[in-house]
């Protein structure tokens, strides 16, 4: 066997995936597709389901999104059937009465749910887009050499002015017998001297 890929299926296995899938085409849930195919938990069944899903490729969830449009477009046309028989006056004693009003607001609250559903399923909607601004709804500002020289202000600012003047002579190393009081460049310079 190649590497990564997965095992042959044995013909059993493959049936009860087989049977796993549809069975939750149908809508049936894992715990009773577990109890029924004998898988020990409703976990069990969702694993299943799920290695079927791969084991089977794309061609299996193309078919999945399309049973799944076909019953949202049976619980369309259920729903704006009763709501178009629910706005009438009925004609004859055989005719269904006119429905409420919290039926009928009941009934468009789930006719736009079904469709929000449509959408998602096939991507109808357009992709949402954000915009990011600085303050105000200003422009964001992203240079970071900008922002650090306006935090150095400010801090310059909070502290008062700085020493003008540095100390001209170079630094000095008191007390230690080791470099015998030479400057500090030329004791860096003699363990570095590659860097002369």
């Amino acid at each position: 066997m190649a590497r990564g890929q997965s095992p042959a299926l044995s013909p059993e296995t493959a049936e009860r995936y087989r049977q796993v899938v549809q069975m939750r085409s149908a809508g049936v849930t894992f715990d009773r597709i577990a109890t029924e195919l004998g898988y020990a938990s409703r976990s069990g069944a969702k694993e299943a389901y799920d290695t079927a899903l791969v084991s089977w490729g794309r061609e299996a969830v193309d078919d999945l999104r399309v049973l799944e449009g076909e019953r949202i477009d049976d619980l369309w046309r259920r729903t704006f059937s009763r709501l178009i028989q629910g706005d009438r006056e009925p004609e004859t004693d055989d005719d269904p009465p006119r429905i409420g009003v919290n039926e009928f607001v009941n009934l468009v609250v789930t006719g736009v749910r079904i469709s929000q559903r449509r959408a998602d399923l096939f991507g109808l909607d357009a992709p949402k887009q954000h915009a990011i601004t600085g303050p105000q709804g200003g422009a964001l500002r992203t240079d970071v050499g900008d922002m650090l020289i306006a935090r150095l202000e400010e801090l310059r600012d909070r502290q008062g002015p700085l020493v003008e003047e540095l100390d001209t002579e170079p630094l000095m190393l008191e007390g230690s017998s080791e470099n015998g009081g030479l400057p500090v460049e030329t004791v860096v310079a003699a363990a570095n001297p590659e860097n002369v």
